[in-house]
């Protein structure tokens, strides 16, 4: 004897399985290549870029109100080959970066000098002996565009921010206003 159901249940049935591949579908379409979670993420404040096998993470200046700051960064070579860095220069403003020219700072780069960069390794600036990488003419809250070279790899433009040098203190400044 054959099943048969009622135009009721054949309703029932007809929008639960409707109900199922909608689901299916919605949720598919947070699951593309153009996910959030396929996107990189990047919780700190510095900037992150790439030339080759060359990764540049969380790059930013720490200064002073007077414009007198470090540079601040790692470099991670995951290649098979060494490289160095070569230097690190102060790009034009009229660089195509999506930044406003007006908040952006012109700088000057001091002591810098080629640091190796060996394969599959992490260095970072300022290193732990040695002079940093100073940085004039920035100040906190600017945008600095910059040109970083590599021996091997091609050459990075991006734009870093500048920070207050206190901004990773965990207590506040001595000169800081007291609430109360």
């Amino acid at each position: 004897m054959p099943i048969t159901l009622s135009s009721k249940a054949f309703r029932r049935t007809g929008l639960a399985g409707a109900t199922l591949a909608l689901s299916i579908v919605l949720a598919a379409c947070g699951a593309n290549f153009g996910a959030q979670t396929t996107k990189p993420y990047q919780p700190a404040e510095g900037t992150n870029a790439d030339s080759g096998p060359i990764a540049v993470r969380n790059m930013l200046v720490l200064a002073d109100e007077d414009g007198k700051g470090e540079l601040h960064a790692g470099i991670v070579n995951k290649g098979d080959e060494d490289d160095t860095l070569v230097g690190i220069a102060s790009a034009p403003s009229t660089e195509p970066d999506g930044q406003d020219p007006a908040s952006t700072a012109t700088v000057t780069f001091g002591n810098v000098k080629p640091v190796e960069l060996k394969s599959n390794q992490l260095v970072t600036l300022p290193p732990a002996e040695g002079q940093p990488i100073t940085v004039t003419g920035g100040k906190p809250g600017d945008v600095i565009n910059v040109v970083i070279t590599f021996g091997k790899a091609g050459p990075i433009t991006t734009a870093i921010p500048v920070l207050t040098i206190d901004h990773y203190s965990p207590s506040p400044r001595a000169d800081a206003e007291s609430e109360g």
